[in-house]
This record gives structure tokens, C-alpha cells and sequence, in this order.
């Protein structure tokens, strides 16, 4: 059967949602210290738990609903989030053997991208808190909001609140914080990487590698059954790999999605390799493995160039380098070869293919180090498939006038 546009929309909302949560998550972590515990899912959709014994839970909600100027709608009055997470509370705050010392002890604090208008709500609630008015006249208030209310759910929500003694409703209220306009959580996940590394061009590195890991340690904690919470040294155990690319001098090296040419055969460097016998004309699945390679290389070197991890020069230095290891090996492999020529011995071209395959195997065993890093074979294979491509090199004895 197919969704209506409600339904799409719902999931949607729903997805996002979690996904705010996680990243929120994310964000609390890289402000953890010693000793401190967080988790997902347990207690609250996140708590945190500190060494004098306190605990704070928190509740996340997103909205993708915008206003006219395109900012995320208000948190009204009778807000269905709103209400739904005091409700929550209540009820675990009616969960606890001692609700006085709970109470001391736990803070709650909901988060969201909605924006903060005039909400009466929240002026009489601090009202309240600065004595303006008592705590039986803000019962009134929950009253003739439950009244003029029409959403029996809405409604159960709010009486769930005013079910609490007066004692026990005041003590929740001064726990109470609101943290509205929390957008753009990826950016500020962002600054706080930024605050640790001090390298502005290795952030999205290190974001990348720690949402990856903590959205596999997440999976792999529910697939297994584990709490999935986090200790600080948890944190810095498991976690600390993603943050050399930021602390290190070595080059950060990136896998890129390579949209590879249509034609791939027509490449010059796959015509000098089938042109020497190492591959052959049908072997696409070769073709396509040494594009790769030759791809992830130079985008490799162009985006160590555009973040400045590696001025012009340096990459200059690196193609001759590159370029040296080559000759010195064409020149040892096509001595006897060079001398028949040149003594006009003709020489058969299996002589010169078989030379030429030296050569080559030669050179995919090499690896190339730029600046203070050693490169992967693949890349390493990658800049001489790349050099070949650029007719810097070549591997049949006569490849300058055969390309």
C-alpha cells in the first residue's frame, strides 16, 4: 500500500529526530571529563552522570516545521513536546524510593531547535521562581490552561504535573532548563573538535571518523545487548585514533568517491599498460581497480594542497622524487636494450614488453613518501598510473613517440 504524503513526511520527522539526538549526544561527549559517564537510550534519551553522585536527563526534540522567515516554529503554550516531556519526568520522578533526594540530585533539561517566543508558560514559571507568585497559583494557571484546553492527550499531560504536592512541583521546577534555538548542533559539534585540535582544515576529518565509530559502537552495543553508555576514559580508550589526523604532521588521506571516465580504456595510461602485455583489452575489472587508484591520488594531492597541509613546491618535489625512482629503474631495466639499438641490433619487441613488465612491477612495489607521510601502495601505485597518464613517464622503451 502507498504512503500518503502525512505518512512520508512522519517518518521523515521521526528520522531526523534521532538523528538530532545522536548528534547531541556527539556534542556532550567532547565536553565530558573525569570520571563523568553519558549514555543514549538508558535512563533518558541522554544522561549524564557526575562524580558527586548528580545526574542530569535530558530530552530531545526537533521540529522540521518553519516559520515564514524559515526559522524553526516556536514552542507554544500547550506544545505537545513540551508537555509530553514534563509528563515523562513526572512519572520518574513518581518512580523514585526518595523523591525529595532525587529531586536534589537530578536536573532536567530539554533541548530543541524550536525558538523561544513570549510563551506564558514560561513567564509564569518564573513567576514562581522569583516568588512573584505561589506555587498554589501556579496550579491555578495549569488549571485554566487544562480548561480552554481541547487535547484530552495535551490535557493528561498537563494534569500529570499538577498532580505533584507542592513541595515536590516547586523542588522539579528549580531543575528545570529549557535550551530552545539549539540548531546547527553539526556546526557546533564542529567548534568543539576545533577547541581540542587547534587545526581549522582537519575538523571535517575528525568529525567524520568519530561519528563513524560512535555510530558502530552504538550498533554494535544494541545488536549485542550492551548499555550503551560512555565513560570519559571510555572515550579516550576507544575514541582518541579520530583525533591524530587533527594532532599529527602526517597527511591526512582520504577516501573519495571516484566517478571514474566512460571510457576508461581510452585512458593513456591503460593503453601503455595493454600496449606492454600487464593487462588486456577486456580486463575491466583491472581498468577500473587502477583508475581508482590514480583518482584517489590526485585528489588526495589536490586537497592537501587546497587546505595548505602541502605548498605547490612540495608536491613539485614529489613528482620528481617520483619521477627519479622511475628513470633510475627504466634505465637499469633498458641498458642492454638501449645499447642494441643504438648499435643497430634489431631487438624483438617480447625483449622490450618483458623489460618493460620489470619495470613496472618494480615500480607498484615502491612506496612513495610525501612530506612526513609514507604512502599506501594503492596510492603510491595511484601517482605513477597518474605520472603515466600525464606522459611523465612511460613504460615501453619507446612510449615517448608510441603516445
Amino acid at each position: 500500500m502507498n504512503k500518503t504524503r502525512y505518512e512520508i513526511t512522519s517518518a521523515s520527522d521521526k528520522s531526523i529526530g534521532f538523528d538530532y539526538q545522536f548528534y547531541y549526544y556527539m556534542y556532550l561527549i567532547l565536553d565530558l571529563r573525569h570520571n563523568e559517564k553519558i549514555a543514549i537510550e538508558i535512563k533518558d534519551d541522554i544522561h549524564i552522570e557526575f562524580t558527586d553522585g548528580k545526574l542530569i536527563l535530558i530530552q530531545t526534540k526537533h521540529t522540521t516545521q518553519t516559520n515564514q522567515d524559515s526559522t524553526s516554529i516556536n514552542l507554544t503554550e500547550r506544545d505537545s513536546d513540551l508537555w509530553k516531556t514534563l509528563s515523562n519526568w513526572v512519572k520518574v520522578i513518581n518512580e523514585a524510593t526518595d523523591k525529595k533526594t532525587f529531586l536534589k540530585t537530578t536536573s532536567f533539561q530539554l533541548i530543541s531547535n524550536k525558538s523561544l517566543s513570549s510563551n506564558p508558560f514560561f513567564i509564569e514559571l518564573q513567576k514562581l521562581l522569583n516568588t512573584d507568585i505561589t506555587v498554589k497559583e501556579f496550579k491555578n494557571y495549569l488549571q485554566v490552561l487544562i480548561d480552554k484546553g481541547t487535547d484530552i492527550t495535551i490535557n493528561g499531560y498537563i494534569k500529570s504535573l499538577k498532580s505533584l504536592n507542592n513541595e515536590l512541583l516547586y523542588s522539579f521546577i528549580k531543575k528545570l532548563e529549557f535550551k530552545l534555538n539549539e540548531d546547527n548542533i553539526i556546526d557546533k559539534i564542529k567548534e568543539r573538535i576545533l577547541e581540542k585540535i587547534y587545526f581549522k582544515e582537519r575538523v571535517d576529518d575528525v568529525f567524520n571518523d568519530l561519528y563513524s565509530e560512535l555510530k558502530t559502537k552504538e550498533y554494535l552495543d544494541v545488536k549485542k545487548g550492551n548499555k550503551k553508555e560512555l565513560s570519559f576514559e571510555d572515550f579516550v580508550s576507544n575514541f582518541r585514533k579520530c583525533f591524530k589526523k587533527g594532532l599529527n604532521d602526517k597527511l591526512p588521506i582520504r577516501k573519495f568517491d571516484i566517478n571514474t571516465p566512460s571510457e576508461i580504456e581510452n585512458q593513456k595510461f591503460i593503453l601503455q599498460l595493454i600496449d606492454i602485455g600487464d593487462i588486456g583489452s577486456n580486463d575491466t575489472d583491472e581498468m577500473l581497480e587502477y583508475t581508482i587508484q590514480m583518482f584517489q591520488l590526485f585528489n588526495n594531492l589536490k586537497k592537501w594542497e587546497e587546505d595548505g597541509d602541502l605548498l605547490n613546491h612540495e608536491i613539485e618535489e614529489f613528482h620528481k622524487q617520483s619521477i627519479l625512482i622511475w628513470k633510475n629503474s627504466f634505465r637499469e631495466k633498458f641498458r642492454q636494450i638501449k645499447t642494441k639499438v643504438e648499435s643497430n641490433i634489431s631487438v624483438d619487441d617480447s625483449e622490450i614488453k618483458h623489460k618493460a613488465l620489470e619495470c613496472l612491477d618494480e615500480m607498484r612495489k615502491a612506496i612513495l613518501q610525501i612530506d612526513e607521510t609514507l604512502l599506501s601502495v594503492e596510492l603510491s601505485n595511484g601517482h605513477f598510473y597518474n605520472l603515466t597518464n600525464n606522459d611523465q613517464i612511460g613504460w615501453h622503451y619507446d612510449w615517448k613517440t608510441r603516445y
